[in-house]
């Protein structure tokens, strides 16, 4: 999965050089790449029978093809998935060239369209032009979400350190990243690159215990993309990276230290190559590779944008402390609502209203999380009070200090969506628990996993809450087509949802009217509003599920949708 999503990235940026604009090409030749070089690996390296390479490459096809139907039925209703992301992807299927073109300010949000890593972006741009719907590139977090679940239940399953059955249940919550489980169905980056990380770690893992070229070469693959997906990702690649060369050395395993390093900065430096725009473009024309979150006129998106009330006078270690102990929610500058702390393992409907939410600013990894975190460091102190001296105690400590690391080094650690990372901590234990401690402190552990499955379960009802706004805006598009007039439209920040009136075939005239016309009506779940013609078609029924959710979950899901 990964392969095909780097081998696609890859691709599209030699044609970009070429000045080559994407084609509906770039993700089948992209998987086709990566199908050959994983059947030359796979056949020569791994000794894999071509009977068995050829039933690994259906089965993967065929999660491909699943998960662009279940991307394509669900509709991005993030902020910044409508504002630049799809932008972005727009621009790229109708002729835009990042390598050789900045686009102008008259495109909404261009700053960020022009100079944010591109790497998701780009690789969903190529599967929307394959299957022609824009809404299929969010088959990219579905299968990089299952490439990290893969890697982890068979990193756990070769070290035969649980059951089979926990080994399921642990990858699976492991994977289950709240970050990466809310981001699944939006065009935002953090959730891609806490899986990704997830895939570097179990690959350091793996080159540790035992070296092998295609460990390297997934490596490659992960770094590769990681570094095109977000700006930290970098920062973040560096501390693992550096972490495994650290424990490499440490062992005097000279030869996989000097592997790993080669690896690691060939791949950063193709990754760079690649990702021409932004990291050379920016260097040139601004100063900084990082433009314009750092350099010469930088912009802060965090104090005027985004830092919670009351965080203003707080340094950052009170910050993260008091993020991870508030309840869920997404307190905004120069709100009138004061952030609430919370006890732990105790929720109420604001919880519940933003535990699905991309961008929670405030508990953003859900409800029980701190109550999680509290219980890991109780079962942390038994574990080295009891197992100390066992050598897993320090190869997992190891592990530790690095995730921990990684957060510090962080300067906005309390938005969780920054730290996806911070998720591995609580589930780092718990694995070392079950390793060390099969048959004790079991009412311990069960309270961990009954914590966490029931975080995520408040996670999860995104999915709803999304099939709910899904099967609003079709239903307000039925009825929009139906009228066979121009509508009225103010994209607001949402201009990319002028794709769903053409692409339903729409007629539409863009005009400024918000909070002016009193027959506006928001399109479901965006900054996007409209004028509703003068005459639509009364036969078409509101689906039952808007219905019963207008009955039932008034509050939850349009507050969601909003």
């Amino acid at each position: 999965m990964v392969s095909i999503l780097a081998f696609t990235f890859l691709f599209s940026s030699i044609c970009f050089f070429l000045r080559i604009t994407m084609t509906a090409w770039h993700f089948p030749i992209g998987t086709l790449a990566a199908c050959a070089l994983s059947y030359y690996f796979l056949s020569n390296h791994e000794k894999e029978q071509p009977v068995s390479i050829l039933m690994l490459f259906g089965m993967t096809l065929g999660f491909v093809l699943i998960f662009v139907a279940m991307a394509s039925y669900f509709y991005d209703i993030s902020f910044d998935g409508q504002a630049y992301h799809m932008e972005a992807m727009i621009q790229m299927k109708h002729g835009w060239n990042p390598f050789y073109e900045q686009l102008p300010n008259t495109v909404n949000q261009a700053l960020w369209v022009n100079h944010y890593a591109k790497g998701m972006e780009t690789v969903g741009a190529a599967i929307n032009c394959t299957f022609n719907t824009i809404e299929a590139g969010k088959a990219a977090n579905f299968m990089i979400w299952l490439a990290s679940f893969f890697f982890t239940l068979s990193f756990i399953l070769r070290n035969q350190w649980t059951s089979v059955f926990k080994a399921f249940l642990l990858s699976f919550i492991i994977a289950c990243n709240p970050i990466v489980l809310n981001q699944l169905l939006t065009y935002y980056v953090d959730g891609p690159m806490g899986a990704l990380l997830l895939c570097l770690i179990i690959l350091g893992l793996y080159i540790l215990q035992t070296p092998r070229t295609v460990y390297f070469f997934m490596l490659f693959l992960t770094v590769f993309l990681l570094v095109n997906v977000k700006f930290t990702a970098v920062l973040y690649i560096a501390v693992f990276i550096g972490g495994y060369l650290i424990w490499a050395l440490w062992k005097k395993n000279y030869v996989v230290a000097k592997q790993l390093w080669w690896t690691s900065v060939v791949a950063g430096l193709i990754a760079i190559v690649c990702g021409f725009n932004p990291y050379i473009t920016n260097t040139v024309n601004f100063g900084h590779p990082l433009y314009p979150l750092m350099g010469k006129n930088k912009v802060d998106i965090i104090y005027a944008l985004n830092l919670p009330a009351g965080f203003e006078n707080k340094n950052g270690l009170e910050r993260f402390f008091t993020a991870l102990f508030s309840r869920t929610d997404n307190i905004y500058p120069n709100s009138i609502y004061p952030v609430e702390i919370k006890v732990p393992f105790t929720f109420n409907k604001i919880d519940l209203a933003h535990a699905p939410m991309v961008d929670s600013r405030l508990g953003g990894f859900g409800p029980m999380f701190s109550g999680i975190v509290l219980l890991s460091i109780i079962l942390a102190v038994l574990l080295y009070l009891n197992a100390g001296k066992e050598a897993f105690i320090g190869n997992m400590t190891w592990g530790l200090v690095f995730i921990i690391i990684s957060i510090i080094v962080m300067p906005e650690s309390w938005w969780a969506r920054y730290v996806p990372q911070f998720w591995l901590l609580p589930l780092t234990l718990l694995l070392t628990a079950e390793v060390l401690f099969k048959n004790r402190y079991q009412l311990l552990k069960i309270c961990i996993y009954t914590a966490l499955v029931i975080n995520l379960a408040f996670c999860s009802a995104g999915f709803f809450f999304n099939m709910i706004v899904t099967s609003k805006i079709n239903y307000q598009l039925a009825l929009l087509k139906s009228s066979s007039q121009t509508v009225l439209v103010d994209l607001g920040e949402s201009k990319s949802n002028r794709i769903r009136f053409s692409a339903n075939h729409i007629p539409y005239r863009l005009a400024d009217f918000h909070l002016q016309e009193v027959n506006e009506e928001y399109m479901a779940g965006s900054q996007a509003c409209f004028i509703w013609p003068s005459h639509t078609d009364k036969s078409i029924k509101e689906p039952w599920i808007l219905k019963t959710a207008g009955k039932w979950l008034p509050f939850m899901w349009q507050y969601y949708g909003r």
